[in-house]
């Protein structure tokens, strides 16, 4: 004579093989995440990795280019804060942390600025990256401002929550915008 499992509990555990991941995936902060990472790597949307500290005035629109072939790259004139030129390209994640875009400033010594728009329910995950990867940030005097000092400049980003009108943003700053 054979051993059965109860009916009940053969259901139950078909039920959760079925709706577990689906439940991890949609329904958990990992979860989703990854869903989302994926979902904007089968968009097309480009992946870019790169390192914010180690930005440097002489990365220039052809290394940009050379480095990260799939990143759409579109520059033209406009006056700036930061410069002359401004290059900018939809992304889908910036260092696996799903964002919308980047945008490279360009004075006449070269890169000045940097920016990359994240998607907004991922600023503590980016605030955890640049912690691990540069360590505790400085933050400003009314502690909404973090900062990390890089090579040849300063990685920015708010400290603590996104207030509703804030604009979920990390920025590379150079030497020579820092000095004006």
């Amino acid at each position: 004579m054979k051993p059965r499992l109860h009916p009940l509990y053969t259901k139950l555990l078909l039920l959760a093989i079925v709706f577990g991941p689906f439940y991890w995936l949609v329904f958990t902060d990992d979860g989703q995440w990854r869903t989302d990472t994926v979902l904007l790597m089968l968009f097309g949307k480009p992946a870019l990795n790169l390192a914010p500290e180690r930005l440097y005035a002489g990365f220039d629109e052809a290394a940009v280019r050379e480095r990260f072939p799939k990143v759409d790259l579109r520059c033209g004139a406009a006056a700036t804060p930061f410069g002359n030129r401004l290059c900018g390209a939809e992304i889908g994640t910036f260092n696996s942390i799903p964002s919308r875009r980047l945008v490279l400033y360009y004075g006449d010594e070269g890169l000045m600025a940097a920016k990359i728009d994240y998607r907004r329910g991922y600023h503590a995950r980016l605030l955890a990256w640049l912690t691990r990867r540069l360590g505790a940030p400085e933050t400003g005097a009314d502690g909404t401002t973090a900062t990390w000092p890089a090579d040849e400049g300063l990685v920015v980003a708010r400290a603590g929550e996104l207030g509703a009108d804030e604009e979920p943003t990390l920025l590379w700053l150079s030497h020579a915008v820092l000095a004006q």
